[in-house]
């Protein structure tokens, strides 16, 4: 179902952290405009709107129902990511559902069916692959640069203690039910995405393992590396902590022609600085396809099916860290 031409009429569901940078971008393009903002939280609703427009609603299906609204920002906790894009597609609204897709393959596989039997645009917010150190690296490995990749390295570590004193981050990103095992689907989403999205080869397999060090996160790793083989052979480790005082973020990449490292914001290839523009036009260009998608037609970058490819990967880790041994990611379907 295409919005033909015009302004993208959008509603956007929660006004947290996540989902000011997306009302951020919204008000920086011509093609989009603000109609509904839902929160449960009234106050919250309302302060939004008084800043980026439209009007506040704490229920969910009042936005829904408003005939203005086109397409949905689902900015909500992780557990009520799968129901909402399914009930929003249902509705004949398009769908830009923050990351994680959802907490199961199960979940998304229903979002998909959903959105594809309503004709609506499924998007998930994987704004790393808008990045412009990300966007280069991917150019430089499709045009053989750095020849053939066999073996990268991530690693994505901090100090994560949600609901703590003074943390403006709540405490559901620590409860498993709603924030499911936060290493994997707080953090996770963009780690496992942008490996295979680099690459341009899914993940086949999964071996993975953890610590637990503190009683922040209890039953679940709070370090975690997986080790991932990819259908055209490359092996790509992705490692995590959200228990390090100590700080890192950045990518390896190996190739048989030379190497690159890169962060959010910077590359560098064979050591030589590249210059790419900065990690903040990312979430910009994530809404402004969207947008195009809505308004003009055709199908995003991280499209729903693209994105279970890097869930599947996700819960591979999951169950190869319950079981202690590798995980084919066929398993999930």
């Amino acid at each position: 179902m295409r919005v033909m031409g015009g302004v993208l009429k959008v509603g956007i569901v929660g006004s947290g952290g996540i989902a000011q940078s997306h009302l951020r971008a919204i008000q920086d393009n011509p093609d989009v405009g603000l109609a509904v903002v839902m929160d449960l939280d009234a106050d919250r609703a309302e302060k939004a709107t008084s800043v980026y427009g439209g009007r506040a609603t704490t229920d969910f299906d009042d936005l829904l129902q408003d005939k203005d609204v086109q397409a949905v920002h689902i900015c909500s906790p992780h557990a009520f990511h799968a129901d909402q894009a399914v009930a929003a597609a249902a509705a004949g609204k398009h769908v830009l559902v923050e990351k994680p897709m959802a907490l199961s393959v199960a979940d998304c596989d229903r979002m998909i069916d959903t959105c594809e039997k309503a004709g609506v645009v499924l998007m998930v917010g994987q704004v790393l692959r808008h990045f412009p150190a990300h966007v280069k690296a991917r150019e430089f490995i499709r045009e053989g640069v750095v020849g053939s990749v066999g073996h990268m390295l991530r690693r994505r570590y901090s100090y994560f203690n949600p609901g703590a004193p003074g943390v403006t981050y709540p405490a559901w990103y620590a409860d498993p039910v709603i924030g499911g095992d936060c290493i994997l689907y707080c953090f996770g989403p963009h780690e496992y995405d942008i490996q295979p999205w680099l690459v341009d080869s899914p993940v086949v397999s999964v071996s993975s393992t953890g610590t637990t060090s503190t009683d922040i996160y209890p039953g679940q790793f709070d370090s975690r590396t997986s080790v991932m083989t990819h259908a055209n052979g490359t092996v790509s480790v992705v490692s995590q902590s959200v228990v390090s005082h100590g700080y890192a973020g950045d990518q390896l990449i190996i190739g048989s022609k030379g190497s690159m490292l890169l962060t959010t914001g910077s590359l560098s290839l064979n050591g030589e600085t590249v210059d790419v523009e900065p990690a903040n036009v990312g979430m910009p260009r994530q809404i402004a396809e969207f947008a195009r998608c809505c308004l003009h037609g055709g199908e995003p970058d991280a499209n729903g099916r693209s994105v279970r490819a890097s869930m599947a990967a996700i819960e591979a880790a999951k169950l190869s860290g319950e079981r202690g041994e590798p995980v084919g990611v066929a398993e999930l379907g």
